[in-house]
């Protein structure tokens, strides 16, 4: 057994998609993290728990590529003390193989996750289509224009959609709805897309690709409430994560996120998504579960 201590993710400063997803190895199926992005609370990135879990699963399979990931998010995760992934077998079979993954940190499990993977198949094809002609990506707003245009006008809570990860570009669609300035209907979208160093494989792909599926799928939940939204604070934690790889898809290249909230009560909300190729092919489906609160404190 291989006892290496795990390292702390204090060793890089706002880390690459490379960085993030390289994984330490540290034997018996177990790997560390070796960077990490906090969130504004100071916590990890929802979006990476879920990246390098997958990833860590990659590891140990072989001649298949992810089809789904399932997560659950138990406590929050700090981004200085060491992360660590253990997987365990579960299938492996000739077309389909499952792994369980359980990220401990502090003594605690911060996330599991079962992932799956598949080999190539041929089989029956069909999709449902965006829904509507979305605008050129290129067309569409720039953040730093976005935030000349309306940061004046928008509430704290909103604030942090002005900017980004540096892992990752957007363009929002819907100004007004994209910062919560107006009410509407429980609907979002916008252009995502990976910035900077990734790795080129077919499973590092899908990891960058679930790294992405966290950002701001919450946010199609709060349009219907903007009138409700203190100016001060809302709290926002994503519960539980449900992700299915349709294709392949290079994640540098521009992703339609379609979002949809179907129902928000008791203090919980449901969020479904689903990624579109800028040629309009769907490539990746997501359902979200997520707490929000008008209150700070998690019990």
């Amino acid at each position: 057994m291989n006892n290496r201590a795990a390292p702390s993710n204090q060793n890089l400063l706002d880390p690459d998609l490379h960085q993030l997803l390289t994984l330490l190895p540290l034997g018996d199926a177990r790997f560390a993290s070796t960077a990490a992005q906090t969130n504004r609370n100071q916590f990890i990135f929802g979006g990476q728990l879920l990246a390098q879990a997958l990833y860590a699963a990659a590891q140990t399979v072989a001649d298949k590529r992810p089809h789904a990931l399932h997560a659950s998010f138990e406590f929050p995760a700090s981004g200085v003390d060491s992360l660590v992934y253990r997987v365990c077998k579960g299938r492996d079979g000739s077309s389909l193989s499952s792994r369980r993954v359980t990220a401990r940190q502090s003594g605690r499990t911060v996330l599991w996750a079962n992932v799956s993977f598949n080999a190539t198949e041929a089989g029956f094809e069909h999709q449902l289509s965006w829904r509507s002609q979305p605008p050129d990506p290129d067309s569409a707003p720039v953040l730093a224009t976005v935030a000349a245009r309306y940061g004046a006008h928008v509430s704290e809570h909103g604030k942090g959609r002005l900017t980004t990860y540096p892992q990752l570009e957007i363009r929002p669609i819907d100004v007004e709805h994209h910062l919560l300035l107006r009410p509407g209907a429980p609907m979002s979208r916008f252009w995502i897309r990976a910035r900077g160093r990734m790795p080129g494989s077919t499973s590092g792909w899908a990891a960058v690709l679930a790294y992405l599926s966290d950002y701001l799928l919450i946010n199609a939940a709060l349009i219907p409430h903007v009138d409700q939204i203190p100016n001060e604070h809302l709290f926002v934690a994503s519960l539980n994560h449900a992700m299915w790889f349709h294709d392949t898809v290079d994640p540098s290249q521009w992703l339609l996120y379609e979002t949809e909230s179907a129902w928000a009560a008791q203090g919980r909300v449901l969020i479904y998504g689903h990624f579109f190729s800028a040629a309009g092919k769907m490539v990746a489906s997501v359902t979200q579960e997520a707490m929000v609160r008008i209150r700070k404190e998690i019990g």
